[in-house]
């Protein structure tokens, strides 16, 4: 089981780190957060197509036989 950092041990981290690096770290963390985002949405988009296409050309193929869960097990 993964278990979280306590908070003090990650801000440790950060104590070393003069007041411009921490200015550095925070928007690089800001920009990889937004990258991020944009990589969620065009998969979310690509997705949205794609069940789009599925269901103008098989939509069979999407429909849960009776007596199925409708959550898919791991």
């Amino acid at each position: 089981p993964h278990q979280e950092s306590e908070p003090e041990d990650s801000a440790a981290l950060y104590y070393h780190l003069t007041h411009d690096e921490l200015i550095r770290k925070i928007l690089d963390q800001d920009s990889e957060l937004r990258s991020r985002r944009e990589q969620l949405r065009d998969l979310e988009n690509y997705i949205d197509h794609l069940l789009v296409q599925i269901m103008e050309t098989s939509p069979a193929i999407l429909q849960v036989p009776a007596g199925k869960s409708k959550t898919a097990k791991r």
